[in-house]
């Protein structure tokens, strides 16, 4: 048994905390103060319990610890786990330099180059303990909480990418996690991982090209079902390539959107991969122009890989359309709050000093 922290108390959260405690470790969940009076977090404050349900497993999980107190949370974990969106982590990375601890390991799920802004914060913060940083390209779970302590499993992503960083640590860190994922396929490094983190090709097409689908649908839109035709599929195939463009510049092994979604068989094209995908069919949403498929793509995704693209020569012309008609969409001024090379504290560094930074052994 081994200890471990997971912050949050939203879907994915309640999801790992149960089945991590049902796998039989010591899980410690915290929660600020400003979110843990929400129903659903209130009700695991007070019972110290989460029905687990689905594919991840059934049983009810005994949480060792449900706390505010982040000290307290942290205390003697092996890996702190953030299954949260990409917004939140830069709080996180501040409220965590003050109480981590040497040797700890930060896990990002799923990371969208947050390792990056941990790193910069904690440098910037000056934390002198010895810590690994780690971020995959997805989330573990596709959970939802249906009641008060009570979350459901709709499906295990399996065969996640995955990097570490320093790079130089990914074999050893690699051997530490399987305690509690065997899920997690190695990338060169966290950059690698953070340009296979596929949603954006995945969500922007599909939903800047069907916003107004969206905004009269009243919550009965099936993005993959109605939203994905041969047309958009095509488009998600050029945006899909500039992405591969700037894979392949930095010298990184490229998986397409086909790949991913051919799960080991030879790829056919997107539209192929995706139309009558059972996994697919059923997902329901956006609901909204809120909705984290543009809120969270655009200013945490896109908005990374054009600054990238511009930084090391690779033109993304496509992406760079979608972010300035995203913009409009979402209300926001993208380039200015999302994440660019300088946030992520590479701005100006060659492909070789990048490689560097990212903790590659000479």
């Amino acid at each position: 048994m081994a200890k471990v922290a997971v912050m949050g108390s939203g879907n994915g959260s309640q999801a790992m905390a149960a089945d991590l405690t049902l796998k039989g470790h010591e899980v410690s969940l915290y929660e600020t103060e400003e979110f843990a009076g929400g129903v659903n977090a209130r009700y695991v404050f007070e019972n110290k319990r989460i029905r687990l349900e689905g594919r991840a497993g059934d049983g009810t999980a005994e949480i060792h610890c449900v706390t505010s107190d982040l000290a307290e949370a942290v205390k003697g974990a092996e890996v702190i786990f953030l299954p949260l969106p990409a917004f939140a982590q830069e709080y996180y990375a501040k409220a965590l330099a003050d109480v981590v601890e040497e040797g700890q390991i930060i896990v990002l799920t799923p990371g969208n180059l947050g390792s990056l802004i941990f790193k910069k914060i904690f440098r910037e913060k000056g934390v002198t303990a010895d810590i690994t940083f780690v971020e995959t390209a997805t989330l573990n779970y596709d959970a939802r909480i249906l009641d008060p302590g009570h979350v459901y499993v709709y499906d295990r992503n399996y065969e996640i990418k995955c990097g570490v960083l320093p790079a130089s640590r990914s074999q050893q860190v690699y051997k530490i996690l399987e305690k509690y994922y065997q899920e997690f396929i190695p990338c060169e490094d966290v950059l690698a991982c953070g340009l296979h983190s596929l949603n954006p090709c995945l969500h922007i097409p599909g939903c800047v090209m069907n916003a107004g689908r969206i905004e009269r649908s009243k919550g009965e839109f099936y993005l993959y079902e109605e939203g994905i035709t041969p047309t958009v599929a095509n488009v998600m195939e050029v945006l899909d390539a500039e992405r591969g463009a700037i894979v392949h510049k930095l010298g990184y092994e490229l998986m397409t959107v086909a790949m991913e979604l051919a799960e080991g068989r030879e790829p056919r094209t997107i539209w192929e991969e995706v139309n009558g995908c059972m996994t697919l069919e059923f997902i329901k949403g956006p609901t909204s122009l809120k909705n984290r498929y543009f809120t969270e793509d655009i200013p945490y995704g896109l908005v990374a890989w054009s600054d990238l693209g511009k930084q090391i020569g690779v033109a993304t012309p496509l992406i760079d359309a979608f972010i300035e008609i995203g913009s409009i969409i979402i209300e926001q001024k993208p380039r200015e709050t999302g994440r660019t090379m300088e946030k992520l504290g590479i701005k100006g560094m060659s492909i070789e000093e990048i490689k560097a930074y990212l903790g590659h052994e000479a």
